[in-house]
């Protein structure tokens, strides 16, 4: 005896905020959901949390939920309170051909995949400002850190091994790079088909012709990634390869149950973040081994400094991970598909199940602060 409700005056009713934004070919409705039970208890008849899907004739397609919901959530720049936001993206470019799979479950454009990372870009550049202020106040219950400072202080005397320089490719130049390590930084450009191609929409076409001609720096940007003896004068540029931290946990919220379950982090390539797992079983883990080794006649209640001190030197090897796998960017042996392994979710969790040295530096460190608090410091 249920109503047949669609999605629509659903999410209008359940909404605290809801509104349009208009992309180039598309427009993007957009609602922020009520924090109330029936985020979660109405899911089977229909989609009550966070999710992503595309609009067509009134109909839904490409609809991703749950911890695949999460993942395209957090591309368009929703890394917290993803479960309280919905995404619906309507194409609206009448010169492209629209249609859908045999089966009718996914949208092709020009008989692509939707160009989603394009429009992600674009969203995040001018997300409307009652998304932004969500996404702001659900990050607030991130404790406030400074742990990249301290890394980068550690890290100082070694940068060079990084090798993080780039070479933009100068007529006045002093140095000579290698023309076929050439990377573009800045917006990825999904291409679909090449100019030659009468299936390539205008947008790429305009995107692709705007790098070559090195304008837009907000588009891309070209750099060369190695020297090289008789190769093009350019210009050395130093960059700071450190991606934005952010510490994330089910407890403060900044965490929905699913996204990164029993892995250490994940890392948003397009927008140069790392979110850290905080409830992680290998951290609780260290925190609490040196939380028993505190001398107990001290009464001191420290475990709010192991907890930091833990998470600063765990931070530190994923932050290496990161910026060491930049460093591969341009190699042939290292695509595109490659790289994105090597940064997955599995590949992060591997890089933080060594225990041995963290181990040490963290009682190091704790030693110098807390002194006698810590027994047998001096490993």
């Amino acid at each position: 005896m249920r109503t047949i409700t669609g999605q629509k005056p659903y999410l209008d009713k359940h909404s605290v905020s809801s509104g349009i934004s208009f992309l180039e070919g598309a427009k993007l409705y957009w609602w922020i959901l009520k924090d109330e039970p029936a985020v979660s208890n109405n899911s089977g008849y229909i989609e009550s949390g966070g999710h992503v899907a595309a609009l067509y004739q009134n109909e839904l397609y490409d609809r991703v939920t749950a911890r695949a919901g999460t993942a395209q959530l957090q591309l368009f720049g929703i890394l917290f309170g993803s479960k309280f936001v919905v995404l619906y993206i309507e194409p609206t470019n009448e010169k492209e051909n629209l249609t859908t799979n045999t089966a009718r479950t996914t949208l092709l454009l020009n008989g692509e995949p939707l160009p989603w990372a394009e429009w992600a870009y674009e969203f995040r550049e001018k997300m409307p400002s009652e998304l932004a202020d969500f996404v702001k106040n659900k990050s607030a219950g991130t404790p406030e850190r400074d742990h990249v400072k301290s890394i980068k202080e550690r890290l100082k005397g070694i940068m060079d091994l990084y090798k993080v320089s780039r070479y933009k490719p100068s007529p006045q130049g002093t140095y000579l790079s290698d023309d076929s390590s050439k990377i573009s930084v800045g917006t990825p450009i999904i291409k679909r088909g090449s100019p030659d191609n009468p299936r390539e929409s205008i947008r790429n076409v305009s995107v692709i012709k705007r790098i070559k001609e090195g304008r837009d720096g907000s588009v891309g940007n070209i750099y060369h990634l190695f020297e090289k003896k008789g190769g093009q004068f350019s210009d050395r540029v130093e960059t700071d390869p450190f991606p934005v931290v952010n510490w994330v946990s089910i407890e403060d919220g900044t965490r929905d149950e699913g996204d990164m379950e029993d892995k250490a982090a994940k890392y948003l390539s397009e927008q140069n973040t790392l979110l850290v797992n905080a409830d992680f079983r290998v951290f609780k883990d260290m925190v609490l081994r040196l939380c028993k080794e505190k001398d107990t006649k001290q009464g001191l209640n420290i475990e709010s400094v192991v907890e930091d001190v833990v998470h600063s030197w765990f931070e530190q090897a994923l932050i290496e991970t990161v910026i060491g796998v930049q460093q591969l960017k341009g190699s042939k042996e290292w695509g595109a598909d490659v790289l994105k392994r090597a940064l997955s979710e599995e590949a992060l969790t591997a890089t933080v199940l060594q225990r041995y040295h963290i181990h040490i530096a963290c009682r190091r460190e704790l030693g110098a602060k807390l002194g006698r608090a810590i027994k047998n410091v001096d490993v």
